[in-house]
């Protein structure tokens, strides 16, 4: 992994008190920067110092990469880690790399990893990938919680960040792999009455009440936050 170019960190506390940081970094293979990895550090404390592993947690370079990973802990005390498949890197042109055809799959996958929180446990699984030129090729930043109803909730980003066809959508399973049916619309998207553009990026925590993701603010990035509920199937925003 090169240590520059870096993003997307997810920080979990793992069940022995210590903490697991899951990010984005280029790929020492690729120092252009045109693939990407996933690579995990851990800490005995949340503010560090972390200490990275030695090896690249995701990096299928053959596929394109990997970006944006998030760990899930369920009900059971099983352990996950999300992670996108970022072969729109491999695309053949268009908006971020995926929207001339053939369009490939930038599928959103699931591995299980021991209490450590990184290594593996058995094979990845795919859960959703993108429908084309709808999500203009693009699903990516998977974020996964469970209600209290025992439904699966699995947010992500669809569309190309840098233009404003990015958006917050969500899927629904009652079982952990699937399969996951995509709610109508986008919880979150350009012109929808928001005041949001482009926004993308969601975590969920705690009691599933609270919401971050970000959004275009002058000529950058901001941080916004909201308050949901999971009732059934759906998310409502308040």
């Amino acid at each position: 992994m090169a240590n520059y170019l870096t993003w997307a960190p997810d920080v979990q506390q793992l069940d022995d008190g210590s903490f697991i940081m899951y990010y984005s970094a280029t790929a020492a293979a690729r120092p252009d920067g045109s693939k990407h990895c996933v690579g995990a550090a851990t800490s005995p404390t949340i503010l560090g110092p972390y200490t990275g592993l030695a090896d690249a947690l995701f990096c299928p370079l053959s596929r394109g990469g990997a970006i944006d990973a998030s760990g899930f802990k369920d009900r059971n005390g099983k352990r996950y880690v999300l992670f996108k498949v970022d072969a729109n890197s491999m695309g053949h042109g268009g908006a971020c790399g995926n929207t001339v055809s053939p369009i490939v799959g930038t599928p959103l996958m699931l591995q299980p990893v021991a209490a450590d929180g990184h290594t593996f446990t058995g094979n990845a699984v795919a859960l959703l990938d993108n429908n084309g030129l709808a999500d203009q090729g693009i699903l990516e930043a998977p974020v996964l919680t469970r209600s209290r109803a025992g439904v699966y909730f699995l947010f992500f980003s669809s569309g190309c960040f840098a233009t404003s066809g990015y958006t917050v959508s969500y899927a629904t399973a009652s079982n952990l792999t699937g399969p996951y049916t995509r709610a109508d619309g986008p919880l979150f998207r350009t012109g929808d009455g928001n005041g949001l553009k482009a926004p993308g990026g969601m975590s969920v925590w705690g009691d599933n009440r609270h919401m971050v993701l970000h959004a275009n603010y002058g000529n950058g990035r901001a941080m916004y936050t909201t308050f949901i509920a999971l009732k059934g199937t759906e998310v409502i925003t308040m």
